[in-house]
């Protein structure tokens, strides 16, 4: 009797495991081929264009292209009906199931722009093509860390950010439109369907400042409502919405297709892949559509999500295929905002674990939320404190990164508080291994005020200085529509200090970054996950003035660490033709620094040259 119940259980267990592993299989009586449709022929589709009511319409077969790219065929129909008419071919209705005689033929994948017959012509993506994305296998990537299409990793902390500036005068923040995105370049011209992504409010500062990573995701930012819905559950059933929740919680980001072909507990969406990244594990939700905004280039559905209803397993140039169920995890962000009345916002949202993704969408939430409970643009000052928590891990020397800082400008106070954030774009797309994060605090407080000085003068007493001896800088500094104050401070020249033409150097914190990559780039090059944090770990305070000593004195950085007292005979092995990579020269040492502490945010630098010698009076 026991035998014969453990053979019953390891017989369950293992019904299970196939279970789990188990693909849509072809079944000729759901499913019609390629082969069996021509021209002429005529069908219905379905999808949601209100609500979540799957509402049918009609389609003619005009043509069949082979290879409209590498190994994937298209079936050209034109649609008709009263509720297709009014809107066309949408964003949003990519995986629309689309029927002959009963038998499912395919999703809609494509549709061009600016058609004249109410964009009624569109292009679906075969259902072969779609089932042979299960065959890929059913079960979510473990160690997937999601794709990569811009330089946010840890090159970033030397070379600077392709995208994101480290303060706006770098690069200025291009504004961006409400509503659906603006004339189609180049690439937006492609006829397959953008995926929709609905905001709760459309911030134009951040989705312009982004506008490059959305258009490299094929994405399409729409002012949505997207955590406005009042419908909290929708049915999971071909013709329904189903999409990724990039945000969820106080600033939802949405983005959306539609359901294909539902068997057991997996699914196949959109008719066309959402990002091309292959085996993937990303969170599946549901969604209700408001309406579908008409527009003369291309209408969109405007949705919002509603439950949580498995994961994305494959992500595939055909189709997504998912499985019904549980869902992987998000990153909790939890910011707290006192603005400018002395008020304190909680406001808790949760961000996608993706590469790329996740920097993006923890920045513009909070972008946005500030912008919308403070003012846009004005004189300000913010405070900020960001703790990243990471994952443990065994071979983390250190599981946080703590960013205190101020900031201040007459523009938007929630580009300002991003900055604090900065450390995710290397740490998530760092090179050396998968990092998770735990959960991200913020604390965020106003001022109605703009405190910025810029610093216009230096002046030290005398032109030659001993070593051992103290310097006192008489700094002019100018404050925001104020008159010039005087600040003083002092710096010490180190005992052991070479005699010679010595620099001193008055500068801003961020200005200070630069220059110090400038002379020891290698510095900032890490070569192993334990040196980016430390790095990222480091962070002037931008109501300092960095008070700094510098010679013209060639120093060694050797795996990421600075040796600036290397003898002669070393520096020329190290800076050898017959080795690279293992280190390299600094441009000139740092002899000494100090901090001159104001209650500004300063901008700026100064330098004058002075000598250093002994017998000097």
């Amino acid at each position: 009797m026991k035998k014969s119940c453990f053979v019953l259980i390891i017989s369950f267990l293992c019904l299970i495991a196939v279970q789990a592993h188990a693909q849509i299989k072809w079944d000729s009586s759901k499913f019609m081929p390629l082969s069996e449709i021509a021209p002429g022929m005529n069908g219905e589709g379905y999808t949601v264009f209100s609500g979540t009511t799957v509402e049918k319409f009609n389609f003619k077969v005009v043509s069949i292209e082979y290879n409209f790219y590498p190994n994937w065929h298209v079936i050209w129909v034109k649609g008709s009906g009263e509720n297709f008419e009014k809107t066309g071919v949408a964003g949003g209705m990519s995986g629309s199931p689309m029927y002959i005689n009963g038998r499912l033929i395919g999703a809609i994948s494509l549709g061009y722009f600016y058609q004249r017959e109410h964009a009624n012509l569109m292009g679906v993506t075969p259902i072969e093509l779609m089932v042979e994305v299960t065959q890929r296998g059913m079960q979510p990537n473990l160690s997937y860390r999601g794709g990569t299409r811009f330089n946010f990793g840890s090159d970033v902390v030397s070379d600077g950010f392709e995208m994101l500036p480290l303060t706006p005068e770098k690069k200025q923040i291009p504004e961006g439109r409400m509503g659906i995105s603006p004339s189609p370049n180049q690439f937006e011209k492609s006829p397959r369907l953008q995926m929709p992504v609905a905001f709760a409010g459309l911030p134009s500062g951040a989705i312009g400042y982004f506008k490059q990573f959305f258009d490299a995701y094929h994405l399409n930012p729409i002012q949505g409502v997207g955590g406005g819905s009042p419908v909290k559950k929708a049915p999971i059933e071909p013709g329904q919405i189903v999409g990724i929740e990039f945000v969820r919680g106080a600033f939802p980001i949405f983005g959306y297709g539609t359901m294909t072909y539902v068997e057991g507990d997996q699914l196949l969406g959109f008719g066309h892949s959402m990002f091309g990244e292959g085996n993937v594990n990303l969170p599946m939700s549901g969604g209700h559509v408001h309406f579908i905004l008409p527009s003369t280039q291309r209408s969109s559905k405007v949705a919002s999500p509603t439950q949580p209803i498995g994961t994305l397993v494959q992500d595939r140039q055909a189709a997504i295929a998912g499985t019904i169920g549980s869902h992987p995890s998000y990153i909790p962000v939890n910011a707290k905002i006192q603005t400018m009345d002395g008020k304190v916002h909680s406001t808790p949202y949760e961000v996608i674990r993706h590469r790329d993704f996740s920097t993006a969408y923890t920045l513009i939430p909070l972008w946005y939320i500030i912008d919308g409970i403070e003012i846009y643009s004005g004189d300000h000052s913010v405070n900020v404190e960001a703790k990243i928590l990471l994952k443990d891990k065994p071979n983390l020397t250190s599981r946080e990164i703590v960013r205190r800082n101020v900031y201040s400008s007459s523009g938007s106070p929630g580009f300002q508080a991003t900055r604090a954030l900065t450390p995710l774009f290397s740490l998530i797309g760092n090179q050396y291994e998968k990092i998770d994060v735990e959960r991200i605090d913020l604390d965020v407080k106003m001022e109605d005020k703009r405190k910025t000085a810029v610093i216009e003068a230096v002046r030290i007493n005398k032109d030659r200085y001993r070593p051992g001896e103290k310097i006192e800088v008489t700094m002019r500094l100018r404050p925001y529509l104020e008159e010039p104050i005087i600040k003083t401070g002092t710096i010490t020249i180190p005992e052991d200090a070479p005699e010679g033409l010595t620099t001193l150097l008055a500068i801003s914190p961020n200005l200070y970054e630069g220059w110090q990559q400038a002379r020891a780039p290698l510095n900032y090059q890490p070569t192993n996950i334990n040196q980016l944090i430390r790095l990222l770990q480091r962070e002037e305070k931008n109501s300092d003035i960095i008070l700094e000593l510098f010679v013209p004195k060639v120093g060694m950085t050797v795996h990421g660490e600075e040796f600036p007292e290397l003898p002669v005979s070393m520096l020329s092995v190290m800076n050898t033709p017959t080795q690279s990579g293992e280190g390299g020269p600094t441009r000139g040492t740092t002899l000494h620094f100090e901090k001159v502490t104001t209650p500004y945010v300063v901008s700026g630098s100064r330098f004058l040259r002075f000598t250093i010698d002994r017998n000097a009076p």
